[in-house]
C-alpha cells in the first residue's frame, strides 16, 4: 500500500539525481550519514505497516470529547504505532545528537515526512507540533527548560502545541487578549482563551506542553507587547515527575469538514486563576520566537498538501488501471471490442498527467527548499546568506502553492474515479476533505502571498529573487546545450524574464503608492511564480531524464520496449511529464502573468458597491 502513497523511485530521483544529496556527506555536519536508501526503505516499511492501517479508523471513529471531564480520547489504534514511532527516533532524526537526534540532513527528513504525512497524518501531524515546540525551546530556553521540556518533546515522551489563535484574534495576532501576570517566584499566571489548537488535549502522552502567546500585564498593545510562555498541562518536579494538574482545560473540540482523526480544541487558561506558565526567552520577544515555530510548520504544511496530492494521484492511477468502462476511442484499438480500463480514455490520461506533473514538480520544490536549508547549514559567509535567502523566499510558496494544488488535485482524483470517487469506500473523498485545511492554517494562503510580495520580494529589494534566478538560469543554459529540449528551455527562459519584468512593475506601483492593487494581485502572483518554478524544476528533470534515455538507446527505442523495463519506463515518464507541463499547463501561466500587468481598477475603496449595487 505504501506505493499508493508516495513514489519511492521518484523520491530517490529527486534526492540523488537532481540534488545529489550525497555531496552533503562531504561536510562535517553530515559525514556520518550515507545510507539514505536504507532510511527511506525503512520509512516506507513503517508507513505501510504501522501508520496507514490507522487512517480509516481515525477517519470514521474520530476523536471523542468528554464534556464531563474535559478530556479527549484518540482512537485506540494510534497507541502502538505512536510508541513504535517514538522508539524509532523518527521525530528527531534531523536534530543534533546533542539534543538527542540523529543529525540527518533535512532533505532526507523531508522525504520521510512526506511519506508519514501521506500514510498517517492524524498521528504524525500531532507529533510534529511537539518537534516545533522543542526547537523553539532549544533556541530560546534556559538550560533548565531544555532539560525538562525540550528533551521530552524531541523524544515524543510528551507532546506539544502552538497556541496563538483567539476568538477575536486570528491572523491579526496583535489583537491577542490572553494576559500574564508575574508571580513572586518568577512564574506567570495566565488568563485567556485559545481556539483551533491542534492536539490541545488527548490521551496519547502523559503530558502536553503548550507554547502560549500572551501579553504581560502592562506591556504595550500590538505584536511588540507579546511574550511566549511554556504552559504544561501537568506541573512537574525538575525530574519530570507529574505533581498536579495545571489550570488549563479543553472546553470543546471543533467539528470539522475533515481531519476527523486529528483533534483541534478550544483551550481555556486560568479559569480558576491558577494557570502557571514560564516565560520563554525575552519579555516582549514572543512574536519572533513563535515565528520560529510557524516557519517550520509552514514548510511542513506545504509538505502535507503535497502528500495528499501524491496519495490521491497514485490511488487514481491504481483505480483507473482496474476500472473498465466504455470502448477505446483510439483508432488503432477501436476494433478490439469490449470494455477497456478507463486509463485508456484520453480525458483520464489528461487528468492523470496533470496530477503527476503537479506532484513530481511539487516534490522537487519541497525537497529543493529543504536542500537549501541544508546548504545554509554547511556553508559560511555569502554562500550561507545566499541559501538562507532562497529558503526564506521559497517558504511562503511551498506552503501556499502546494496546499492550493492539493485541493485541486484531490478533486481531480475524485473526477477520475467518477461516482465511486465521491463514496467513502475509496480514499478520494477523505483526502479531499482532509487536505482543505492545509490552505487555511499556519497563516492562510492569502497571507503567504502578501508575505511573498511585500516582504520576501519588494521588502528584500529582490536580492534573494536574483539569487534564485541565477539557479534557474544555470538549468536553462544546460538545457540549451541539448538540441532536443532546447525549445523547452526557451519557454522557461521567456517566462522567467516575464516574471522578473512583472516584479519590476510591482516595485514601481509600490513607489507610486498603489498598494491596494498589489494586495489584490499577491495571490495570483504567487500562483504564477509557483507555476514558473515548477516549470524550471521540470526542465531540470528533463535534462537528467533525456541523458538517461540516450544511454538506453533513445526515445524511439525505449517506446518499443518499456513494458518490462522499469528504469527506462521511469525516465520516459519523467521526460513526457515535463513536456506535458511545459507545453500545456505552463502555457496558461503566460496568461496569468499578462493579467497581472493590468491595473485592477475595481479594487478601490468603493469596491463594496460592486456587491450591493
Amino acid at each position: 500500500m505504501a506505493t499508493l502513497l508516495v513514489d519511492k523511485k521518484d523520491q530517490l530521483f529527486v534526492l540523488k539525481e537532481m540534488l545529489n544529496i550525497e555531496k552533503l556527506c562531504k561536510f562535517p555536519q553530515f559525514e556520518d550519514h550515507t545510507e539514505f536508501d536504507m532510511v527511506l526503505s525503512e520509512a516506507h516499511r513503517f508507513a505501510k505497516s504501522e501508520f496507514y492501517p490507522t487512517a480509516e479508523e481515525g477517519n470514521t471513529k474520530g476523536c471523542i470529547f468528554d464534556p464531563k471531564t474535559n478530556t479527549v480520547k484518540f482512537p485506540e489504534c494510534y497507541r502502538k504505532p505512536y510508541e513504535k514511532f517514538r522508539e524509532g527516533g523518527w521525530l528527531s532524526m534531523c536534530d543534533s545528537p546533542e539534543s538527542g537526534g540523529d543529525g540527518f540532513p533535512l532533505t532526507i527528513g523531508t522525504a520521510v515526512s512526506e511519506l508519514f504525512y501521506a500514510a498517517g497524518f492524524y498521528i504524525y501531524g500531532t507529533a510534529e507540533l511537539s518537534h516545533a515546540g522543542a526547537k523553539v525551546i532549544e533556541k530560546y530556553g534556559t538550560d533548565a527548560q531544555k532539560a525538562l521540556y525540550m528533551t521530552r518533546l524531541f523524544s515524543g515522551e510528551w507532546m506539544g502545541t502552538m497556541c496563538l489563535t483567539e476568538p477575536d484574534a486570528g491572523s491579526d495576532v496583535g489583537q491577542i487578549q490572553t494576559t500574564a501576570v508575574e508571580e513572586p517566584d518568577g512564574s506567570y499566571c495566565l488568563t485567556g482563551t485559545k481556539i483551533f489548537i491542534s492536539a490541545g488535549e488527548h490521551d496519547l502522552t502523559k503530558n502536553i506542553i503548550h507554547m502560549v502567546l500572551a501579553r504581560i500585564d502592562g506591556d504595550p498593545p500590538g505584536t511588540k507587547g507579546l511574550s511566549l510562555f511554556i504552559v504544561p498541562k501537568f506541573k512537574t518536579d525538575n525530574d519530570g515527575q507529574i505533581e498536579e494538574r495545571n489550570d488549563v482545560v479543553c472546553t470543546g473540540i471543533e467539528k470539522k469538514m475533515g481531519l476527523h482523526g486529528f483533534v483541534t480544541c478550544t483551550m481555556s487558561f486560568g479559569d480558576k486563576g491558577q494557570c502557571t506558565g514560564y516565560l520563554l526567552g525575552k519579555r516582549g520577544n514572543g512574536i519572533t520566537e513563535m515565528f520560529n515555530m510557524m516557519n517550520e510548520q509552514r514548510l511542513l504544511v506545504g509538505l502535507q498538501g503535497l502528500s495528499y496530492s501524491s496519495a490521491a494521484f497514485l490511488h487514481a492511477v491504481d483505480y483507473t488501471q482496474t476500472r473498465k468502462q466504455g470502448q477505446s476511442v483510439d483508432p488503432e484499438k477501436k476494433d478490439i471490442g469490449g470494455r477497456v480500463p478507463i486509463i485508456e480514455h484520453p480525458d483520464i490520461k489528461r487528468m492523470l498527467l496533470t496530477m503527476k506533473s503537479q506532484v513530481d514538480g511539487g516534490r522537487a520544490l519541497a525537497y529543493y527548499t529543504s536542500f537549501s536549508m541544508d546548504m545554509a547549514c554547511v556553508s559560511t559567509g555569502k554562500e550561507k546568506a545566499k541559501w538562507q535567502g532562497i529558503t526564506e523566499l521559497l517558504t511562503p510558496i511551498v506552503k501556499a502553492y502546494l496546499t492550493n494544488n492539493s485541493w485541486e488535485m484531490t478533486g481531480m482524483a475524485i473526477q477520475c474515479a467518477g461516482g465511486y470517487g465521491y463514496c467513502s469506500e475509496y480514499p478520494f473523498e477523505r483526502l479531499a476533505r482532509d487536505c482543505k485545511v492545509s490552505s487555511l492554517y499556519e497563516g492562510t494562503n492569502g497571507i503567504q502571498a502578501m508575505d511573498l510580495v511585500f516582504r520576501k520580494l519588494i521588502g528584500n529589494n529582490c536580492k534573494n529573487f536574483a539569487e534564485l534566478l541565477k539557479q534557474i538560469e544555470t538549468t536553462i543554459q544546460v538545457a540549451h546545450q541539448i538540441e532536443a529540449i532546447k525549445p523547452y528551455a526557451v519557454t522557461i527562459g521567456s517566462l522567467k524574464d516575464e516574471l522578473a519584468k512583472l516584479l519590476d512593475q510591482f516595485i514601481t506601483e509600490k513607489k507610486l503608492g498603489d498598494t491596494l492593487s498589489l494586495y489584490a494581485k499577491a495571490t495570483p502572483f504567487l500562483e504564477a511564480m509557483g507555476d514558473v518554478l515548477l516549470g524550471w524544476l521540470h526542465l531540470w528533470q528533463m535534462t537528467i531524464a533525456y541523458e538517461k534515455l540516450q544511454a538506453f538507446g533513445g526515445e524511439e527505442t525505449i517506446l518499443k520496449s518499456t513494458r518490462n523495463k522499469k528504469d527506462e519506463a521511469f525516465y520516459f515518464g519523467k521526460l513526457n511529464c515535463a513536456k506535458f507541463y511545459i507545453d500545456t499547463l505552463l502555457k496558461v501561466t503566460k496568461g496569468k502573468i499578462d493579467a497581472l500587468t493590468v491595473a485592477q481598477t475595481p479594487i478601490t475603496k468603493s469596491f463594496n458597491n460592486s456587491f450591493t449595487g
